[in-house]
């Protein structure tokens, strides 16, 4: 089965280059391009049952051998202002993804997950050059589910790679190689717990004949946690999750602390839910050896006739540890980071949709670069268009 869809948006920008001071705004001009193709589910065949013999059921249909999607997003933008260097801003960005699993109803599944991102953003202060970067992420795991399919335990191997174009930011390049184990219990019918543990190897690479060294430092974090996910009623739903994270950076920083979350959604209507959301976690970054984030969010997902809506709120509170010398004269930088997001689609036809998106978003920090440079800014963005999908 093939899922298409075109798309074509206008907007506007009033900080383009993500600064402090000296703003530059510009409109938008978005052209969208999505698609997907999957394996269709086998269902069962209709049977009229007056053919049937007395007690006879009718036969279950033939289990599933492989299942597969694949798709993505294709998105170009256009810059409109008579400034050189900001409609040399221009790009493609692309968010691409596949997944396969071979013999999902089986006792052993084999499932390969692969993820790409080419993300293209302006740097941080006036210039004609981008902070481009392509993230690509591949997992391939191994999943055992015993009759009855209320447990599942499973391995994963996964790799990441961040890698910059620009060669001179190359030197935040970075890779990671993790293991999980993984196990999952469905306890009763609403509720799962879950427990994942992790052992990863961490650590950067040079550009094209290693003319730049990587300033990414090596690492082997040990992650482990357990968790719930529930619904006390229709209407409340409940996730949580506690573990541990430890990881020491060859002659950096390092952590060693709990890590905690957890998620309360509330349906208080038929077409609207709301969900509060709380994270705090450490994690590798490309910023520093890692960052330590409290994490507060909340979204509303609401449908009104044709409209359908949602909208949210983030709070973080992050802190960088082990900046590379390179990048800024302190090896510590502390942020508060504020956004507010919302998105409407108006529902013409099955195939056809006018949508909407609005972002505004605020990093603040004191943290100063080695050029003297001020990495704080203030951004909003709004755009809006046409979606058809065929």
């Amino acid at each position: 089965m093939l899922h298409p869809s075109v798309g074509t948006e206008l907007g506007f920008t009033n900080n383009v280059f993500y600064a402090d001071e000296n703003t530059h705004a510009a409109g938008l001009l978005r052209l969208v391009g999505e698609f997907a193709v999957a394996s269709k589910d086998i269902e069962a065949d209709k049977v009229d049952e007056t053919f049937l013999e007395e007690d006879e059921v009718p036969a279950e249909p033939a289990a599933q051998r492989l299942r597969f999607r694949a798709g993505g997003k294709l998105s170009y933008t256009e810059f409109l202002s008579n400034d050189q260097n900001v409609r040399s801003q221009r790009d493609l960005a692309a968010d691409l993804g596949a997944n396969l699993v071979v013999a999902p109803q089986g006792r052993v599944s084999f499932s390969a997950d692969e993820h790409f991102i080419r993300d293209t953003r302006p740097v941080n202060f006036y210039s004609a050059e981008g902070t481009d970067r392509i993230a690509n992420s591949l997992s391939l795991g191994l999943t055992y589910q015993p009759g009855g399919r209320t447990m599942k335990a499973g391995v994963r191997w996964q790799n990441q790679i961040d890698y910059f174009e620009d060669a001179d930011q190359r030197f935040a390049n970075r890779m990671i190689n993790a293991l999980h184990a993984q196990y999952e219990w469905a306890l009763f019918p609403y509720t799962k717990l879950f427990a994942d543990a992790s052992y990863s190897f961490i650590g950067g690479f040079a550009s094209e004949g290693g003319e730049i060294e990587p300033a990414k430092r090596s690492a082997s974090p040990i992650r482990g946690g357990a968790g719930i996910a529930t619904a006390l009623t229709e209407l409340f739903t409940v996730k949580a999750h506690l573990g541990w994270a430890y990881a020491s950076y060859d002659g950096g920083a390092s952590y060693n602390t709990p890590v905690l979350g957890a998620e309360l959604g509330y349906r208080y209507s038929p077409v609207g839910r709301v969900v509060f959301d709380y994270d705090w976690d450490h994690r590798d970054s490309v910023n520093g050896d890692f960052y330590r984030d409290h994490g507060l969010a909340v979204r509303i997902d609401q449908q009104l006739g044709r409209v359908v809506g949602s909208a949210g709120a983030e709070l973080h509170l992050r802190a960088y540890r082990g900046v590379a010398s390179g990048i800024g004269a302190e090896s510590e930088r502390n942020d508060v980071i504020v956004a507010a997001t919302a998105k409407a689609n108006y529902v013409f036809r099955d195939w056809l949709a006018a949508v909407a998106d609005f972002r505004a978003e605020s990093d603040q920090t004191e943290y100063m670069s080695v050029g003297g440079d001020d990495p704080s800014y203030s951004r909003v963005e709004i755009t809006a268009g046409i979606r058809a999908a065929f």
